[in-house]
């Protein structure tokens, strides 16, 4: 009989310590989840400086933001994303996810496929080829803090896609940070940049996380 009340006891405290490990356990979030990389809900408004030669920013900025939820036909199949319409006058874009895979659209009206922005896992070395007709061949060559003295704050662990295409000799790089999305994106030639973007602001709704 004692040793019962002995086996019950440790196998009482075997759970309870289990439990407060659970407890314990932290919520983070899936750091190779694209979703986490490019955050969207409703009134999300990302507000960016165009960049000139040697990624000299422009007096000129424009604004993107997610309006609704909404289902399109793309590529004759329906897809469930979001709108995202820039201003001024850049029409309306539309962005969805198959998968691990992220695609935009720059314009519904335009016949042009999406584009695949962003694969995961988002790891150092993804891979991806663009969704046709598109030939642009992506991949993530690392994480990096990025400091932008537009936004006068430093992004961490910026994930650094790279785009290269066998008919172009430009690059072009994407620095994807977790909670704001496309922070900065450069195109380079000969080490050289020649144009850009960067994210002055993200403006979110306080009813929307």
């Amino acid at each position: 009989m004692k040793q019962i009340l002995v086996i019950f006891t440790i196998l009482l405290l075997l759970s309870f310590a289990f439990q407060c490990s659970d407890e314990k356990k932290p919520n983070n979030p899936d750091l190779e989840d694209p979703s986490y990389y490019f955050p969207i809900n409703f009134e999300y408004k990302w507000t960016y400086v165009s960049l000139g030669p040697q990624c000299v920013p422009k007096p000129d900025s424009f604004v993107i933001t997610a309006e609704t939820k909404n289902n399109r036909t793309i590529d004759e199949i329906s897809r469930s994303g979001w709108d995202l319409v820039t201003s001024p006058g850049g029409g309306t874009g539309f962005v969805y996810r198959v998968g691990d895979s992220i695609f935009y659209k720059k314009n519904v009206n335009d016949p042009v496929s999406p584009y695949k922005i962003l694969v995961g896992p988002i790891q150092k070395g993804t891979f991806w080829k663009d969704h046709l007709p598109h030939t642009y061949e992506y991949s993530i060559v690392g994480f990096e803090d990025l400091y932008s003295p537009i936004a006068g704050e430093t992004y961490r662990g910026c994930a650094k896609v790279q785009r290269i295409t066998s008919d172009d000799t430009k690059i072009k790089y994407f620095w994807w940070a977790p909670q704001f999305g496309r922070v900065k994106e450069a195109e380079y030639q000969s080490g050289q940049c020649l144009q850009g973007e960067e994210l002055k602001r993200l403006d979110k709704s306080p009813y929307h996380p």
